[in-house]
């Protein structure tokens, strides 16, 4: 308690050294929050934008139907499973798809297109998708002639709502499959692949076409918290207990972006590991002139008594005393900069665009791992290069201390 004490009041003897390497602490404890709340903000702004505009957190399939899709790998009575995925705890809502590749073709201009079929009272409570409509209005709830297209398909066509176009597929039976469909909406850029072509129609209008009577290609399911998402996946297997079907998370339907996603993460601990040596130098620096400026001192300290341990300890708790109210300091600096930036943001001179959805504004969250971990490291780092002039220190003889300069 004495040697605590005694490096509390030994932080302010030279007061203008120790407030500088406060600042530092302290600065790089807040640059560590602001930093690592902007990663977490940037990704869950992400993350949340793949999820809830088109994946889900979970979806379900055939077997082998996300390797391969194929037009036969359906799933019988997706009304069955459903009430198998609302008896899973945080499933917050779930919907039916079907999917087909198709030519479309209005006057003369024709185009590839990827069809998908939507309930569109389940997918308007799971997905944002009806939010998407920038033109028009979405799909009716009852089965009818109506197509909502996406942007990209719109140009290539040049048609709008409206507009008839007429789409041909294969059917299930190997029939060739046409119909004609009345343009009622068209979707925004934001979460489009660049010039991408797709359309939307009702799934019982889609089953129909194909010949595919209830059967469905996908399941996506969303939760009240996407971190639930690899616990829920386990729960969902054991409550389907069906080995034909494949439930995956996010992480597996978009594993491009996932496996994209964790490199730049790992590209920012090179960051980080660049802040804690610029820091550590810059500790250990006032140590050592702490050290070289006070060896007389030690050399009386251990010329009276004074074991190499206590010297030891003293150097130490000086270096933790200090850390301990930069870190403090630097904590409180860092929410509140990731607070305003949560409620405010950064807006970008131009909007970025990013696995085509698109950000015009830099946000941060205020996450337990952006308050912890900056004071961890922090903390560890004053603490390791702390150790090094302690024992320096511990180790002074006496009788050349004292005759220093």
């Amino acid at each position: 308690m004495i040697l605590l004490k005694i490096a509390f009041r030994n932080i302010f003897r030279h007061k203008r050294r120790s407030v500088l390497t406060g600042l530092m602490m302290a600065g790089g404890c807040a640059l560590f929050a602001v930093f690592i709340g902007m990663v977490d903000g940037t990704y869950g702004n992400l993350i949340d934008m793949f999820t809830k505009d088109r994946t889900g957190h979970i979806q379900i399939h055939k077997n082998g139907y996300l390797d391969r899709p194929s037009i036969y790998r359906t799933m019988d009575d997706p009304d069955e499973i459903g009430s198998k995925i609302e008896s899973v705890a945080h499933v917050q809502s779930w919907t039916p798809r079907v999917y087909t590749p198709a030519l479309v073709f209005t006057g003369k201009k024709t185009s590839g297109v990827k069809v998908t079929g939507i309930d569109p009272r389940r997918e308007a409570m799971t997905t944002r998708l009806g939010h998407k409509v920038g033109e028009g209005r979405f799909l009716s709830d009852g089965p009818s002639h109506e197509v909502v297209i996406s942007a990209g398909l719109a140009g290539i066509l040049k048609a709008g709502t409206g507009a008839k176009i007429a789409i041909i597929a294969q059917g299930a039976d190997g029939s060739v499959a046409n119909d004609l469909f009345t343009v009622v909406g068209i979707t925004d850029m934001s979460g489009s692949l660049p010039g991408s072509s797709a359309c939307y129609v009702h799934i019982n209008m889609l089953q129909e076409f194909l010949f595919l009577g209830d059967r469905v290609h996908e399941i996506a399911i969303v939760l009240d918290d996407q971190k639930r998402t690899m616990d829920t996946v386990g729960l969902l297997r054991d409550a389907l207990n069906d080995p034909l079907l494949d439930v995956e998370p996010w992480q597996v339907v978009e594993s491009q972006f996932y496996r994209a996603m964790q490199a730049d993460i790992k590209g920012n601990w090179y960051t980080i590991l660049v802040f804690t040596v610029i820091i550590a130098v810059g500790v250990l620096n006032t140590i050592l002139m702490v050290l070289l400026e006070r060896t007389r001192e030690f050399g009386v300290l251990k010329a009276l008594g004074t074991r190499p341990f206590q010297i030891f300890m003293l150097i130490v708790l000086e270096t933790v005393c200090l850390a301990i109210v930069s870190i403090i300091i630097g904590t409180v600096i860092g929410i509140c900069a990731n607070w305003l930036l949560y409620t405010y943001g950064i807006t970008y001179p131009a909007p970025i665009e990013y696995g085509g959805y698109v950000f015009d504004r830099l946000t941060a969250r205020i996450t337990l791992r952006s308050a912890v971990m900056p004071a961890a490291i922090i903390f560890g780092t004053a603490l390791l290069v702390s150790i090094f002039p302690a024992i320096r220190a511990a180790r002074i003889i006496p009788v050349k201390a004292m005759r220093s300069v």
